[in-house]
């Protein structure tokens, strides 16, 4: 783990970097291997601060600053947010993960009395993407010259036509625009 560290009105030094190490090492038990983190210190007034920003496998990032009088304790507080944020990362997953394809709404009579006993409520289902139309007939495999293509679209009245390029052999987009008229998007490279 490479743990980088930033002071400001004060000097670091190497009692707090190994009590900030100690914390992040006994932080990868809830957030999983830790590849960096940034850990800096700051002095205003009677007040210390710590802000810590861990990287952890699978590209998550945990953020969190600690308040205190001891900067000692201002580290224990900000360890303890990103315990605290890895557990709920954790319970968000499990959670995803066990509900899968089966229908969270639907649950047993048991299930429904511990919910009365004041334990969480089951987790809410997901909403889904509203269905893509499909059309394949908004692309043609057949080469046409740019001007054929415009008047197929005309014809046609699609707002969007994909053709192979007579001339290039490239792919190239006709469209229909309400305020310049047809439009015509070529791909980078010859004309």
């Amino acid at each position: 783990m490479r743990v980088e560290y930033s002071g400001r009105n004060l000097s670091l030094t190497d009692a707090l970097k190994t009590k900030a190490e100690r914390k992040l090492a006994k932080l990868e038990r809830f957030t999983g291997p830790i590849v960096s983190a940034h850990a800096s210190f700051e002095v205003e007034k009677n007040l210390h601060r710590v802000n810590l920003v861990v990287h952890c496998s699978r590209d998550r990032i945990y953020k969190a600053s600690g308040l205190a009088e001891d900067m000692y304790m201002a580290i224990n507080d900000a360890a303890d947010a990103i315990e605290q944020q890895a557990q709920k990362d954790k319970t968000r997953r499990l959670a995803r993960r066990s509900r899968g394809g089966e229908a969270a709404a639907e649950g047993t009579p048991e299930e429904e009395g511990e919910e009365e006993e004041g334990e969480s409520p089951p987790p809410r289902p997901r909403r889904r993407a509203p269905p893509i139309a499909r059309r394949d007939d908004l692309f043609l495999t057949k080469p046409l010259s740019v001007e054929d293509a415009a008047l197929l679209l005309v014809e046609r009245g699609d707002p969007v036509l994909v053709f192979r390029d007579l001339r290039t052999g490239r792919l190239a987009v006709v469209f229909q625009s309400r305020k310049e008229g047809i439009g015509l998007v070529l791909p980078e490279g010859k004309a």
